[in-house]
C-alpha cells in the first residue's frame, strides 16, 4: 500500500478459547467460507480458520464430515438455530472485530503543502474479488501503456481496495486497502459498491491524494485507448462526467433524500441558496468522472453519507437499487457545489461502449460492459466477446487464467454483419466493428503483458491463498 504503513493483512485476530465452543449446535449466517471445500481436522482448527478472517464471526464444526463453514453475522448476539443432541455440529462465536487493520499518512498532518501539479491520478474502486482483479490487471496495464505517452498528464494510478484483508494483486497494482463497512463482501454480498464511496472519501484524506491536482475515477472493466487531453482538467467547481440515460435529473426518492439532508446541514455547507435552486441531479454517476481532488474532497464524505441514507427505508434503497450508489454521488456534487458537464458519446471526451456507439469520438476510455455478439447475414454467431463468461465465469477461482479474445470477423459489406436482438437495428457498421476492433487489440496486447502469477508470488497456489 502506498501512502502510509500497513501491517500488511490482518490485525491479530481473537484467541480460540475450548470452553467456547458450543456442541450440539448450529448456527446461519452469511457463507464466508464454503465448508465442502474447508475440512479442518478438529474444533479447535476450525475456530482457528475463523480467527484469521476479518469478517468471519460464527464458525460451524461437523466431526463426521470435517467440514468447517465459517460464516458472518453482523448481530449484536447471534443465537443458534438448532440445538440438542440431534445436532451433529459444533460451534462458536467470535466478537467482531472492530477499528482499522490499515493505516495511512494524513493529508492534513503535511504542513504547508505545496499546490499539486497539473496532471491526472487515475483511482479506481474495487472489492477485491476474483472476477473483477483479473478486469484490474488489465486495466492497469492498459493504463501504464498510455501513460507512458510522449506529454500524458496521467501521472498517478491507486487502487482503492475496499476489503477486510490484502488480496493477491497488493504488489502488481498501487493499493490502498480500507476496511468495509460490510465485512461480507469479502466474499459475497448483494451490494458491494455500498463500500465504495467511504473508501474513496478515506482516501481523499491521506497524502497519496496530494499526488495530482485531478483524479480521474474509473471501473475495473474500462480500458485505456489513449491519454486524455489536457483539456479536461476542469477548474475548481467543474468536472466532467459521463452520460448515463437512466438516470432522472428530478427523480423523486433521491430528492428527498436529499431535502432531507440539506435541511439539516445546508448552512454547513454554505448553500443556504439551495431552497431557490430547481432540483436537478447531473446525469452521471462517480465513474468515469474527472474532477480536482479539492473538490473530490468535499463530494466524496457527503457521497457516502448518501449512500447510507439511501440503504434505508426499504423502499427507497428498493427504488433506486443498484443506482443508488450513483445518485448518492450526483446528490453529494450537486450539494456542495461541483458541477459536471456530461455528454452521451460522442460528445463526451470521456469514454465509448462498444458496441452500443458508431464511433469513439474524443473518448480516451472504452467500457467492455455489453457483451458483443456478430452474426452473419444467415444469423449464424461468428464472434462473441462477454466478460461475464471470460474465463470460465464471473464466479471462478483467482487468480483467473487470462487468455487473448479471437480477433472478430473483417469487414465485408456482403456478409450482412448484425449483432444480437438486443440491438435495434442489429445491422453492424463497419465503424462499430472498427471500435470492437481497437477493444479487442487493446485488451489482448495487455493480456500478453501479463504473467500467469500476479507480480509478488511464487507460485500459483501462494496467490491463491491470497485470492480466498
Amino acid at each position: 500500500p502506498l501512502g502510509g504503513d500497513s501491517p500488511g493483512g490482518d490485525s491479530p485476530g481473537p484467541s480460540c478459547d475450548a470452553g467456547d465452543f458450543i456442541e450440539h449446535a448450529e448456527f446461519w449466517g452469511d457463507v464466508v467460507v464454503d465448508g465442502t471445500q474447508n475440512l479442518k481436522t478438529s474444533a479447535s482448527t476450525c475456530c482457528e480458520a475463523c480467527a484469521k478472517i476479518r469478517s468471519c464471526r460464527i464458525w460451524v464444526w461437523n466431526p463426521d464430515t470435517k467440514q468447517c463453514w465459517l460464516k458472518a453475522d453482523e448481530r449484536e448476539r447471534p443465537e443458534p438455530v438448532a440445538e440438542g443432541a440431534s445436532v451433529a455440529w459444533t460451534s462458536g462465536v467470535l466478537p467482531a472485530r472492530k477499528g482499522p487493520t490499515v493505516k495511512y499518512a494524513p493529508a492534513k498532518d503535511v504542513a504547508d503543502p505545496p499546490p499539486p501539479p497539473k496532471c491526472l491520478h487515475t483511482v479506481l474502486t474495487s472489492s477485491g474479488n476474483a472476477y473483477m482483479n483479473w478486469q484490474t490487471r488489465i486495466m492497469y496495464q492498459t493504463y501504464l501503456k498510455h501513460a507512458a505517452e510522449p506529454g500524458s498528464v496521467m501521472k498517478a494510478f491507486t487502487r482503492i481496495l475496499h476489503r477486510g484483508k490484502d488480496d493477491e494483486l497488493m504488489m502488481e497494482v498501487p493499493t490502498m486497502r480500507f476496511d468495509p463497512n460490510q465485512g461480507k463482501c469479502d466474499t459475497w454480498c448483494d451490494y458491494p459498491v455500498a463500500d465504495r464511496s467511504l473508501a474513496v472519501a478515506q482516501w481523499s484524506q491521506t497524502t497519496d491524494s496530494m499526488r495530482c491536482s485531478h483524479v480521474m475515477m474509473v471501473e475495473t472493466d474500462y480500458i485505456y485507448v489513449k491519454s486524455p487531453s489536457p483539456h479536461i482538467l476542469m477548474p475548481p467547481g467543474k468536472a466532467i462526467g459521463f452520460e448515463y440515460s437512466y438516470i432522472y435529473p428530478q427523480d423523486l426518492n433521491m430528492k428527498r433524500v436529499y431535502e432531507e439532508y440539506m435541511r439539516e446541514h445546508a448552512d454547513e455547507l454554505g448553500r443556504s441558496e439551495w431552497k431557490r435552486e430547481k432540483f436537478a441531479l447531473p446525469r452521471t454517476g462517480n465513474a468515469p468522472s474527472c474532477l480536482n481532488v479539492e473538490d473530490l474532497r468535499r463530494v466524496a464524505p457527503l457521497w457516502a453519507e448518501f449512500v447510507a441514507r439511501t440503504e434505508k427505508p426499504e423502499e427507497v434503497r428498493k427504488a433506486l437499487g443498484w443506482l443508488r450508489d450513483m445518485y448518492a454521488y450526483d446528490a453529494a456534487a450537486l450539494a456542495v457545489g461541483v458541477e459536471h458537464v456530461v455528454a452521451p458519446t460522442p460528445r463526451t471526451p470521456l469514454m465509448a461502449q462498444p458496441p452500443a456507439d458508431e464511433t469513439i469520438g474524443d473518448a480516451f476510455l472504452l467500457h467492455y460492459t455489453w457483451g458483443p455478439e456478430i452474426y452473419d447475414g444467415k444469423d449464424e454467431k461468428l464472434w462473441v466477446f462477454d466478460k461475464r463468461s471470460y474465463g470460465g465465469g464471473q464466479h471462478q477461482r483467482g487468480p483467473y487464467r487470462l487468455s487473448e479474445i479471437p480477433d472478430p470477423p473483417r469487414w465485408d459489406p456482403a456478409a450482412g454483419l448484425q449483432l444480437q436482438d438486443f440491438f435495434q437495428p442489429r445491422t453492424l457498421s463497419e465503424s462499430k466493428l472498427e471500435l470492437i476492433r481497437l477493444m479487442i487489440d487493446e485488451f489482448n496486447e495487455a493480456v500478453g503483458k501479463l504473467p500467469r502469477i500476479p507480480k509478488g508470488h511464487k507460485t500459483l497456489e501462494e496467490a491463491q491463498a491470497m485470492a480466498a
